[in-house]
């Protein structure tokens, strides 16, 4: 017999008889037969689908009538194609509340539409996003009991809800040239336990959100829970005299009820809401109703001992949206500007700013503003009511260009007025000036600001230069010095000596009236506009030292007036 010699590893093995040859071959076929079984293992274990990720969220659910809604109060998003709702153990319809656009992600409201018997007792979530259906969320629905006491929530789940969740599977073997059909197993639902009847001695209802302000509680619209409802007994069979008897705090639903109110002999009670800031009431619109609790009376007459239809719907007031317009917008200083409110939503208020400094200048509804330098304004208006304010900002809307001074010679056989509400102002800059106001006397200093101001349409007289001021003689002149109201008294000949100023401002404008009489009318250089009869008006606007650096007025008996203004009109 041959030897058979091999090395392996190095290591060398000599083989001496066949005996030992098959006990090589059995070691060898032992290790393959181990190896190939770890493979299979293996490749079964990778070949595994990976866990399916089940959606997370959290929501509340709520329900007006047999509408269910589900707010989503944070969590992942999910598409109508992975949604399935069932309530009372019957599949409903569902959408978005409110006509969002999907998916249904924190904020949203999922709007549910049962159409089963009875009303909703439980509703159930269930996601069909995955390989399999998987129940995400049950909540249970307790119509309000009313039983003396608060409205609870029973503590045993109804047996009534479906522990298996309805499935589809589509039949096998389709007939041919015919769509596969689907069969549907549900679980039989049972009628919800029916709302006790309400105990005698209570009057209950609902607080509800008005979305469309029509008054009548539609399918879709939302309780309202916070909202403070109070009862007053009235006295002497009506409500002119008023007991208060307590408040109640509507639920999450709306739902509130008093209980324990005597109704024999019969009684009549007051329902009130409170109100809350930024809301109107719809109904009623009184914001009350009165109520009768009668003792129950004999059979087919029996009296009303409860009540629980006492509903108040409110709408939200939205806020106005501010808006406005001014006229003109540009011209010479000073510009007299009238501001007009164009708001829509019925503001209750209004704060102008008429330079947008952050400063409130007018809260009246129409300002009017007169800019006095030189320079582009920004305005803003904001308005406001009960639902809040809106602001609207205009930006460089207001121009004001440097005064055109003009010279103008007026001299008329009839009279001409100053009109109400002109003034002039200026700074002093010169030493020992004053102004006697009636029994009053101002020494005024550098730097003091000066407003005059005339209360009615008068006569007198003015003579200054672009030097000083020796004349402002007038009856019930206003005046204020650094804006500190002084009162209005007269100002006499030789009550005023301004001996140097700046920053000269008027509003001054004399009006002549339609009269035919001889007038003399002439603006910068000859000829003259009117020389001669005439009975047309003549306006002649912010009068002021003109060109030649003097003013000149006189209209106590006729009208006399030689000096600059920046404007005029004849009509």
């Amino acid at each position: 017999m041959r030897y058979f010699i091999n090395y392996i590893a190095k290591c060398e093995y000599v083989i001496s008889s066949d005996s030992a040859l098959s006990e090589l071959i059995g070691a060898i076929l032992l290790v393959s037969i181990v190896a190939l079984g770890v493979i299979i293992i293996s490749v079964s274990l990778l070949s595994q689908p990976p866990p399916e990720d089940i959606p997370q969220l959290t929501a509340r659910a709520d329900n007006v009538s047999k509408t269910v809604y589900l707010y989503h109060d944070g969590g992942n998003s999910l598409e109508p194609q992975e949604i399935r709702t069932i309530v009372n153990g019957q599949d409903s319809s569902f959408s978005l509340a409110n006509n969002e656009p999907w998916p249904w992600s924190a904020g949203k409201t999922l709007k549910i539409d049962y159409t089963g018997p009875g009303m909703p007792e439980y509703v159930q979530l269930v996601y069909t996003g995955g390989s399999t259906q998987t129940l995400i969320m049950t909540e249970y629905f307790v119509p309000p009991m009313i039983t003396g006491g608060p409205t609870t929530i029973p503590t045993q789940i109804p047996t009534t809800v479906p522990t298996t969740i309805p499935t589809t599977s589509p039949t096998t073997g389709p007939t041919p040239d015919s769509s596969p059909t689907t069969t549907v197993t549900t679980t039989a639902t049972t009628s919800p336990t029916p709302t006790p009847t309400p105990t005698c001695g209570s009057i209950s209802g609902y607080k509800w959100n008005d979305l469309n302000g029509n008054g009548i509680w539609d399918t879709v619209e939302p309780g309202l829970g916070g909202w403070t409802i109070k009862a007053y007994r009235c006295n002497s069979g009506n409500c002119n005299s008023l007991t208060y008897l307590g408040s109640k705090t509507t639920g999450p639903t709306g739902y509130y009820i008093f209980t324990g109110l005597a109704y024999q002999p019969a009684n009549l009670y007051r329902i009130e809401e409170i109100l809350q800031t930024g809301w109107q009431q719809t109904y009623p619109s009184s914001g009350y109703q009165d109520v009768h609790l009668e003792p129950p009376g004999s059979p087919g007459q029996p009296g009303k001992c409860y009540e629980t239809e006492v509903n108040f719907g409110n709408k939200q007031i939205s806020p106005p949206v501010a808006d406005f317009i001014g006229s003109p917008t540009s011209g010479s200083a000073p510009l007299t500007v009238q501001f007009t409110d164009q708001s829509t939503g019925n503001p209750t208020q209004w704060a102008w700013d008429v330079n947008n400094d952050g400063i409130t200048d007018y809260t009246t509804q129409n300002p009017s503003h007169v800019y006095t330098s030189p320079g582009t304004y920004s305005v803003k208006l904001t308005a406001t009511n009960a639902g809040g304010s809106n602001t609207k900002i205009r930006t460089g809307y207001i121009t004001v260009n440097p005064p055109v001074l003009i010279s103008i010679y007026l001299n008329a056989n009839k009279e001409g007025l100053l009109q109400s509400g002109n003034y002039i102002q200026f700074r002093v800059t010169g030493l020992y000036s004053y102004i006697r106001h009636g029994n009053s006397y101002y020494s005024l200093d550098l730097n003091d600001i000066v407003k005059m101001e005339l209360t009615s349409d008068v006569k007198g007289s003015i003579y200054a230069t672009s030097s000083y001021i020796s004349d402002f003689r007038f009856d019930q002149v206003k005046l204020y010095i650094n804006g500190v109201d002084k009162g209005t008294k007269d100002i006499g000949g030789g009550d005023i000596w301004i001996s140097s100023y700046d920053s000269y401002v008027s509003t001054l404008t004399i009006v002549v009236p339609a009269y035919n009489a001889w007038t003399h009318f002439q603006v910068n250089n000859p000829p003259p506009l009117i020389y001669g009869q005439d009975n047309r008006v003549i306006r002649v606007f912010n009068l002021q030292p003109g060109p030649y650096g003097v003013m000149n007025l006189n209209n106590n008996n006729d009208v006399y007036y030689n000096g600059g203004a920046t404007g005029y009109s004849i009509t």
